[in-house]
């Protein structure tokens, strides 16, 4: 499935959700996110933290697939990897989905955002693609994740693999 068509899909459900009848479920989200992260040009290991801030929202409680989430997000941080001779520091400001769903205490969810990124004192971007296993309470989530990285600065692409821990709480706040 393309970008594009995962993003008209993502669309779709949020649109549908706000302007179908009923109750729907709408949060607030907050999170952070803390990866060990290894590629880039030398296969290097490093780390990465992200701060998020997003909206998350589901069908009413009468549809049938009311366990569908989808949550656009902003999304900011650093990745750090520790190469000879140089190390790698990339900044990254941007945002993104998640789609996913409640399944009693675990929610998994895919998802994907795309960054401006600053790194080797150039401008570029940074896209992430990837899958996340939360354990769910009330207002609280913490899990696992595993995103695959395309970092494009001059002089050109690197990828990176992050595997990390997460969490996020959610409210009614706005």
């Amino acid at each position: 499935m393309s970008g594009r068509s995962s993003c008209g899909l993502a669309g779709a459900a949020l649109a549908l959700s706000l302007l179908s009848p009923g109750e729907a479920l709408a949060q607030v989200a907050i999170g952070a996110d803390a990866s060990a992260v290894h590629g880039g040009t030398n296969a290097a290991w490093g780390f990465g933290i992200d701060g998020r801030f997003g909206y998350r929202t589901g069908f009413p409680r009468a549809w049938i697939v009311h366990s569908i989430i989808v949550q656009a997000e902003a999304i900011g941080g650093i990745r750090q990897l520790l190469a000879q001779p140089d190390d790698l520091d990339i900044k990254t400001l941007g945002g993104g989905v998640r789609i996913g769903g409640a399944l009693s205490w675990f929610q998994p969810f895919v998802f994907a955002h795309f960054n401006a990124a600053n790194a080797l004192g150039d401008w570029g971007y940074l896209v992430d693609f990837g899958g996340a296993l939360d354990w769910r309470l009330r207002t609280l989530s913490v899990g696992v994740q595993y995103a695959h990285d395309w970092l494009h600065i001059a002089p050109g692409l690197q990828q990176f693999n992050e595997f990390g821990v997460h969490t996020e709480v959610r409210g009614f706040w706005l």
